[in-house]
This record gives structure tokens, C-alpha cells and sequence, in this order.
């Protein structure tokens, strides 16, 4: 949902009526993951995408009958329904779409807040029960839940599993669809150079906040970078790691060559919670680093969580092939 944004303030701004569909359930190889969102105009115009392709035209048709009504609605495509068939949702799965109608705009401000938060927060939206009410905004269990342990527990639940989204339940058996945001994963790159360099531009594609740390001031400065970093740090790895989560929405690559800050840094990131450790160098660089590690008293299986040497094999050469194999490893560690 965020990838439309832009699109939705255009909306907004031109006050077209519209709808938004979002994926709620998938089951075996459906086309896209929950959580994933389309906008509808009332003239059929789509923006983003709930399928690829397969279901758009029947969401469309349903996003129609919401923005006459103004009541949500949830359409259910699978492979043993004939309707599914129809609408080409062939892949062997099958795909639960909420469709409601735009949010008030005071919802979307607030949503628009969260997001420049940069926190967890979620969008909760009845799916039975009384007739459609506005989806709730919140970054943390509020008061008017607060009577409702039942479906505080499982949207808790679902935050913990990492998922964009679930349906949970409330205790009087009404149904809810969680949508999650996180803030976007966290790369930390230590140690400016022409890979760091390339590596920023995927990175901003991909949507992760990047840090270069670097104590080398012609290394951090002057390296010459199309795209720059969230954020440049000029000092050790070992003065400055701690200030950031590194958590599991968060993901290390070391690039500088000298083991005076790499192993710092190495030393930080080893026993904590980051998703991916990856570390540039061939094999016999990295037999080095082994050797170091275990005398610094890492064992086997920590010093195992280095992707070393770094990246998924593709033959890279440059360091644009380098960073495209770096930023396949990261995204497959995202992702699984």
C-alpha cells in the first residue's frame, strides 16, 4: 500500500470517488503477498495491483458496487470456483480481497503521520459484524480496544509474526483484518566505496533506510555516490553500532577492506538479533577472518552467520554485479 501513495493524494486532491482492494488471505501460490493493494476509481481506473493481472477485472467490477454503497465487501477467487476460472486465477492458489471504500480524510493524515513516524503501527478493518465503519489507525493497542482482550492478543500475535497481515478475531466472533506496516529494514553499510556506492542505489529501490559508517573521512566524503545515504556516519563502527536497533528488520554488510573496522565491527553485530551479517573479501580473506574471530572467542556457529564470501553467485566481476548479487543475498534474507 505504500507504493500508491503518491497516487492516492492525486486522488484526493482531484476528489474522484475511489475504492481500495487489498489482499486479506492467500492460500498456495496465490499471485501477490497479503497485504498488497489496488485503488479504483469510480470511472474503473487501477492503480497498483491485488493479482497481476488475474482478478483485476472482477475487483474492479466489485470496487464499483462499494463506491455506490459505501459498504465493504470481501470477494473470494480460487481454482475450484468456476468464477475463478473466468477471471484467469490459474496459478493454483487462491486469494481472499478486502474492498472498501476510501478512507476519511482525517484517516489518511493520520496514516500519512504514522508513516513519517517511521514506528509499527496497523489498519484495522471490520470484516463481519455491523454494517462498514472506518478502519481504525493505530500504533499501539488504544483505549477502545482496551475492552476487547481477545483481539488484543491476536493482532498482537500477528505484529510478533512478522506477517504484513492476518485476519484476527474479536470475542464476540466479528472478524478483522490487521494490516501491518514496519518501519522499512535497515541496511547498515560499513565502510564507503564504489560497491557501498552501488549498493545505495539498489537499496533505495528496494525501499531499505541505509547508514554508511565509516571513520575514514576521505573514504566517507569524498567517494563519489549517484545515490547518498539516510545517513553518513564519520566514526568507528564500535562507537556508534549501539545507538541503532540491530534487530531482525535490520541487516549488516561490510565492505572496507581493513580489518581494524571491520572486526569491530563484526564484534557488535555477531551476537546480536540482525536478520543478515554479509562481509565482502574472497575465501582466503575470509579464512583470515575466521582465524581472528575465534581468537577474539566467537564460536563456530556465530561466526557461521557471515555470508562470506557475500552474496548469491552469479559470476559478479564489477561492482555493479557485486552489488547485485550483495543485494539478492539481502532480499532473499528479507524475505524468508
Amino acid at each position: 500500500m505504500i507504493d500508491i501513495v503518491s497516487r492516492i493524494q492525486q486522488l484526493l486532491d482531484k476528489e474522484k470517488p475511489f475504492a481500495m482492494a487489498r489482499v486479506i488471505k492467500t492460500w498456495r501460490s496465490s499471485p501477490r503477498p497479503v497485504g498488497s493493494a489496488m485503488l479504483i476509481t469510480h470511472e474503473g481506473e487501477m492503480f497498483g495491483s491485488v493479482s497481476g493481472g488475474c482478478i483485476e477485472n472482477a475487483v474492479v467490477q466489485g470496487a464499483q458496487e462499494v463506491i455506490k454503497s459505501g459498504q465493504s465487501k470481501v470477494m473470494d477467487f480460487g481454482v475450484a470456483d468456476e468464477d475463478a476460472w473466468e477471471v484467469g486465477l490459474s496459478c493454483g492458489g487462491s486469494v481472499s480481497v478486502l474492498i472498501t471504500p476510501f478512507l476519511e480524510d482525517d484517516a489518511y493524515v493520520k496514516f500519512l503521520r504514522f508513516l513519517d513516524n517511521k514506528k509499527p503501527f496497523f489498519i484495522l478493518s471490520r470484516l463481519k459484524g455491523p454494517s462498514h465503519s472506518n478502519p481504525i489507525y493505530m500504533d499501539r493497542m488504544e483505549d477502545e480496544l482496551a475492552g476487547n482482550p481477545v483481539l488484543v492478543q491476536n493482532i498482537e500475535e500477528a505484529f510478533a509474526s512478522g506477517v504484513s497481515g492476518a485476519i484476527v478475531q474479536s470475542r464476540v466472533g466479528d472478524e478483522y483484518f490487521a494490516h501491518i506496516f514496519r518501519p522499512k529494514p535497515l541496511l547498515i553499510l560499513i565502510g564507503s566505496a564504489h560497491i557501498t556506492s552501488e549498493l545505495l542505489i539498489l537499496a533505495h529501490m528496494y525501499d531499505f533506510e541505509t547508514v554508511v559508517i565509516d571513520p575514514r573521512d576521505t573514504f566517507a566524503k569524498k567517494t563519489a555516490r549517484t545515490q547518498e545515504p539516510d545517513q553518513l556516519i564519520v566514526n568507528w563502527p564500535q562507537e556508534v553500532l549501539s545507538d541503532f536497533a540491530l534487530d531482525s528488520d535490520t541487516y549488516a554488510v561490510i565492505l572496507s577492506h581493513d580489518p581494524k573496522i571491520d572486526d569491530e565491527a563484526l564484534k557488535m553485530l555477531l551476537p546480536s538479533a540482525v536478520k543478515y551479517i554479509g562481509a565482502l573479501g574472497s575465501k582466503r580473506t575470509h579464512a583470515k577472518r575466521v582465524e581472528r574471530l575465534k581468537s577474539y572467542g566467537f564460536s563456530e556457529a556465530e561466526i557461521a552467520r557471515i555470508d562470506a564470501p557475500i552474496g548469491i553467485d552469479i559470476g559478479s566481476q564489477t561492482p555493479k554485479e557485486i552489488a547485485l548479487s550483495v543485494m539478492s543475498a539481502l532480499i532473499k534474507a528479507k524475505n524468508s
